[in-house]
């Protein structure tokens, strides 16, 4: 029960925290949203989520906030992919998430 608690203190009491995950999730169908239907499949989600899975198994990226790590995923698959019209959108997103310049760092 005393590492219960420490643990705890550690998290500051928030034991339902945000995760990388539902990030992804949230940040992937805002800019889905914003494409045009015969583009919507040019982001693949099981892609993205594959990719999270492989960031865990670093240790380097368990120092990344939630949020920045899975806009960093986001923005380096729009990048690969070619997906000029949401580059737009991930800025929006950065900008918006106030995690603009961790994300720069993280790239």
């Amino acid at each position: 029960m005393r590492m219960e608690k420490i643990v705890l203190e550690k998290v500051c009491w928030k034991v339902k925290a945000t995760t990388a995950f539902q990030f992804l999730q949230l940040y992937y169908s805002l800019l889905q949203e914003n494409l045009p239907l015969e583009r919507r499949n040019s982001i693949n989600f099981e892609r993205l989520e594959a990719q999270l899975k492989a960031c865990h198994c670093r240790i380097i990226f368990s120092k990344a906030k939630p949020s920045v790590l899975a806009l960093s995923i986001i923005a380096l698959e729009i990048q690969a992919q070619k997906c000029i019209e949401l580059t737009e959108g991930v800025e929006c997103l950065q900008k918006h998430s106030k995690d603009y310049y961790s994300t720069k760092k993280l790239r």
